[in-house]
C-alpha cells in the first residue's frame, strides 16, 4: 500500500488536471449539463499527452484526441438539440441489432489495427487497447446523441481501462477510470429513470 501512495505522489500536474477535469466531466454528463464537454476536452487532452509520451497506449492516445474533437461537437449538439419538456435534449435508445453489428465490426477491425500499432508504434496492450478505442468511439457517438445505451458501454470499457492504466503505472488515471465506471452505473440508472 505504501508503494501505491508513493506512486500517487509521483504523478505530475498533467495527471492531476486530467483526473480532476475528468471527474467534473463525468459528473456533469450524468446530470445532462452541456458544460461537461468543456471539462471532457481538457481531461482528454491531458490523457492523450500522457498516453503518447509515457504509457504508450497509442490507440488510447488517438482516442483521447478524438474526444477533444467530439467534445466540441457534443457541446454544440447538446446546446442546439431540440429540447424536451425539461428544456434538455431528450434521451433516446437505439435498436439491439445496431449494437451487435458495431460490436462485431470492432472485434474484427481491432486485430489488424492492433498488429499495426504494436509493430510501428510500440503499443503496450495492442488488441485490448485498440478494441476499447473502437468501442469508445461508438460509445461517445451514443453519448453525443444522448442514447441510454452509452452507459452500458462505458461501464465495461472503463473497467478494462482501469486495469490497463493500473498495469501501466498510471495510478491517477486508473482511479479516474474506476470513478468513471461508478459514474457510468449512476448514469445508466439516472438516464433510465428519465426515459
Amino acid at each position: 500500500m505504501t508503494a501505491i501512495i508513493d506512486q500517487l505522489y509521483q504523478q505530475d500536474a498533467l495527471e492531476w488536471i486530467g483526473l480532476l477535469t475528468g471527474l467534473l466531466y463525468i459528473f456533469l454528463a450524468v446530470y445532462e449539463k452541456p458544460v461537461c464537454w468543456v471539462f471532457g476536452i481538457i481531461s482528454s487532452a491531458c490523457i492523450a499527452w500522457k498516453s503518447f509520451t509515457e504509457y504508450f497506449l497509442i490507440a488510447d492516445g488517438f482516442l483521447q484526441l478524438f474526444y477533444v474533437g467530439i467534445g466540441v461537437m457534443g457541446l454544440i449538439q447538446w446546446l442546439s438539440g431540440a429540447p424536451d419538456q425539461s428544456g434538455k435534449k431528450p434521451i433516446i435508445t437505439s435498436p439491439l441489432r445496431r449494437h451487435l453489428i458495431v460490436i462485431g465490426l470492432c472485434l474484427v477491425l481491432s486485430y489488424p489495427v492492433s498488429i499495426f500499432l504494436i509493430e510501428y508504434a510500440d503499443a503496450r496492450y495492442g488488441y485490448p487497447d485498440t478494441l476499447l478505442t473502437l468501442l469508445s468511439v461508438w460509445a461517445t457517438i451514443l453519448l453525443v446523441k444522448k442514447d441510454l445505451h452509452t452507459w452500458a458501454y462505458w461501464i465495461a470499457i472503463d473497467l478494462v481501462y482501469t486495469l490497463l492504466y493500473w498495469l501501466s503505472d498510471g495510478f491517477l488515471f486508473a482511479v479516474l477510470f474506476l470513478v468513471y465506471t461508478l459514474m457510468a452505473v449512476s448514469g445508466l440508472w439516472r438516464w433510465r429513470q428519465a426515459v
